[in-house]
Order: structure tokens, then sequence, then C-alpha cells
């Protein structure tokens, strides 16, 4: 009679196929809903993404600055959201190919004497993102008049 022995590579087998075991049901699960998600929104324009992901109101935010900005511009972007979310990145994203200056947050914008201020002053737009809510649009001087009253 044969005894059965332990050995290491026995044992990297078994859990090998113990790893495929568990993972392969799940892994087949999540690649069917990624195809079926594929097929579903085959076609859709960028706008309808946006809207599918982010509102419909961030999506004409978005579309409304896209058509005030050519692509070829470029425009100040500042995250107006108190803590770094990501919705500055976002923007910038769906903005592109239009080139960006991320200036940083808006609420660190406090006085004039800010070595941002010249050049806010200088350009023509400046874009607020948000993580919650749609971007905002307006032109520098715009920006410096109400940061001077006080936002």
């Amino acid at each position: 009679m044969r005894s059965f022995r332990i050995t290491a590579p026995g044992i990297a087998l078994a859990l090998f196929f113990l790893f495929l075991a568990v993972s392969l049901p799940l892994s087949l699960g999540r690649s069917v809903r990624r195809i079926h998600a594929a097929f579903r929104f085959a076609g859709e324009t960028a706008y309808e993404e946006r809207a599918r992901h982010f509102g419909a109101e961030y999506a004409r935010a978005v579309e409304e600055i896209r058509r005030t900005i050519p692509k070829d511009g470029v425009y100040l972007l500042l995250d107006g959201d108190e803590e770094e979310l990501g919705g500055a990145i976002w923007v910038r994203f769906d903005l592109a190919p239009r080139r960006a200056v991320f200036l940083g947050f808006l609420k660190d914008l406090k006085t004039p004497a800010s070595f941002r201020y010249p050049l806010i002053r200088e350009t023509r737009w400046v874009v607020i993102g948000y993580a919650q809510k749609p971007p905002r649009l307006m032109e520098g001087s715009e920006l410096l008049r109400r940061l001077e009253a006080g936002r």
C-alpha cells in the first residue's frame, strides 16, 4: 500500500484549483453584466452618457461650456468644493480637447493680492468644477468681481 504524502507542489496545485473554483463564477458573472451593458448602451452619444452618469443638468452645463469655449481654447479651472472630491477632474475630462490651467481650490482665492489674480484678470474663461453639482462658466472679470465682493 502506497502512502499519500502532502508536498508543497501538491498544496500549491490544490490552492490554485480552489482559487479557480471560487473566482471563475464571480468573474464570469461580472463579464456577462459588462457585455450586456455594452450592448445596451451602444450608440449612446457623449451627452447621453454624461446625463446617465452625472445627471441631465450636468450634461447640459458641459455642453453649453463646450459650445462657448472653442476646441483650441484655454480656460482656467478651479475646484469649487471645500475638499478634494474630484469634480474639477471630471469637468476637465469632459471639456477635452480644450486646455485647462488648474488653479486649485476656489476657497483658496481669498485676497486680490493672490498670485493667481493677474492670471484670472487676463483670461477670458474660468470654469468652476463641482463634484455634486454642474460646472459653472464665467469670465475672469466676473469671477474677480465676485471674489472682491466676498463671493
